[in-house]
């Protein structure tokens, strides 16, 4: 029986394939939980330096959560209340390593919540991207807390309370995706840049993220005081005496991790 969620590692490059395409790579329970899994794997292997999700298939990245098997009446719902950890990637789950999602057409929902916790989002010229929970009553979570800092608060708000549908080239224009490609050049693309992330040192790479996110919610000295930390950290690495010897050699560097 073929798996809803593939994990295939390749040299330094992770990829996770939601692979429903019958169901247009919805996701039910068991998925929003393997995919999280597969995540954290990524995150605690040293042989894996960059991920790369993506769905089976033409029509779809993901629609999102399988409404039906996701979401009951209020007599189904669990009576109570507990707080979330964040071990599923919708709830705050944190993957120290890049991230690069491949947008296949539809990215709805939960799928563009995936998305959004990717670094760097390619996507086909067939790409559609919304956040229609409010016409069935339901919340965007993580992506209303995400998507005002990628597309500006007007543009998110846009998406969130109208549920409306914008195309890859709107996408692009708002900061959504950075890049927009044939179909046929997804997966292609986005390979080619986890190969530019890999041909660079990996300890700058794992400190560039952390700083760029940890950074956002602090004052300026703040975030200068991190930087010396973080930096600090990526000159006791091996890498640093390579990567200085190569610029001056004028040479491709040989990384420890490449």
């Amino acid at each position: 029986m073929t798996s809803s969620v593939e994990f295939e590692v390749n040299g330094p490059v992770a990829t996770i394939t939601l692979n429903r395409p019958e169901k247009m790579n919805a996701m039910d329970m068991e998925m929003y939980a393997s995919i999280s899994n597969h995540l954290s794997e990524i995150d605690s292997r040293d042989d894996i330096r960059v991920g790369v999700v993506t769905g089976a298939g033409d029509r779809a990245f993901t629609a999102g959560a399988d409404l039906v098997r996701m979401h009951g009446t209020a007599e189904q719902a669990e009576v109570g209340w507990s707080s979330m950890r964040a071990t599923r990637f919708d709830l705050g789950l944190e993957v120290q390593k890049p991230l690069i999602a491949a947008v296949n057409g539809y990215c709805l929902a939960g799928g563009l919540e995936l998305a959004l916790v990717c670094d760097i989002r390619v996507a086909s010229e067939n790409a559609q991207f919304g956040c229609p929970e409010v016409k069935w009553n339901l919340l965007h979570g993580y992506g209303a807390q995400r998507l005002p800092d990628i597309v500006g608060l007007a543009n998110a708000m846009y998406l969130l309370l109208t549920g409306s549908f914008i195309d890859a080239r709107e996408a692009h224009r708002i900061g959504l995706v950075q890049e927009v490609v044939p179909s046929e050049r997804l997966l292609p693309r986005a390979y080619e840049l986890a190969a530019t992330i890999c041909a660079n040192g990996p300890m700058a790479v794992r400190m560039t993220k952390e700083l760029a996110l940890r950074s956002r919610d602090l004052t300026v000295p703040d975030g200068i005081r991190l930087y010396q930390a973080l930096n600090r950290l990526v000159e006791l690495s091996d890498d640093l005496e390579e990567g200085t010897r190569a610029f001056a050699e004028k040479r491709a560097p040989n990384f420890r991790n490449r």
